[in-house]
């Protein structure tokens, strides 16, 4: 299964809760960086690039992957693909992926793929459009929700998730953005430090706030998942 994560404008918290949601998958993810203006990962956790989306690109083209081989595995128990974080070169590698087959390095485990901001003119739009679902993380004010309806987002694939609440109802905000809303999620200060190494991933970290409202979500999107598959089977 491959969960795009994204944001229609600004910083919604994309990277925030990509990792979480890798965190606490059912079962064993891998996180993906495929944001064109530079990867966050490396920065938070100090640690190299390579391997990371450039080798793993770099890779498919050669049709055989294996994805492991370009995961780090990160303090806070994720396992990651970390990008580069100069705009330029995560272009280039995010381009390459692009091109590439998702079933070529989305077919081990569930992948969660980071793309920050959504552009339909971006070359990690091709990832967006392999997508078997698009979170699109958005605040629930007013503005936030208009850009939201403005958007030119893939209607089969695409859902809300709401970063720090909103005045408005479920159904409502559906109603004017065309999106149904997968989850609420909390603005929790605390598994944003873990997420961004700034404070050690003690035990039971994922138990409450921001990782719990993200387990209660993957587990609905695996499960959709599996069903999916097995009527199509």
């Amino acid at each position: 299964m491959l969960t795009v994560v994204g944001s229609v404008k600004g910083a919604a918290g994309v990277t925030t809760c990509a990792v979480a949601l890798a965190a606490v998958w059912p079962e064993p993810a891998v996180l993906v960086e495929v944001d064109c203006a530079g990867g966050d990962l490396g920065g938070w956790f100090w640690v190299p690039d390579s391997p990371g989306v450039a080798s793993l690109a770099t890779a498919c083209r050669t049709g055989r992957v294996d994805l492991a081989a370009h995961v780090t595995s990160l303090p806070c128990g994720v396992d990651a693909v970390v990008a580069a974080a100069g705009g330029h070169p995560a272009t280039v590698a995010v381009g390459l992926l692009g091109e590439a087959d998702p079933a070529l390095w989305a077919k081990e485990r569930p992948v969660i793929a980071d793309v920050g901001r959504l552009d339909p003119g971006a070359p990690s739009w091709a990832i967006v459009a392999s997508a078997d679902v698009l979170l699109v993380c958005s605040r629930g004010d007013e503005a936030s929700l208009l850009r939201l309806a403005d958007a030119d987002l893939p209607a089969a694939t695409a859902r809300v998730v709401l970063v720090g609440g909103s005045r408005y109802r479920h159904g409502e905000i559906t109603a004017r953005t065309g999106l149904p809303v997968a989850a609420a999620v909390p603005w929790d200060v605390h598994a944003a430090q873990v997420i961004c190494g700034r404070r050690p991933a003690r035990r039971g970290w994922t138990r409450r706030g921001l990782p719990a409202a993200a387990r209660a979500l993957a587990g609905d999107l695996a499960a959709s998942s599996t069903d999916g598959t097995r009527r199509r089977g």
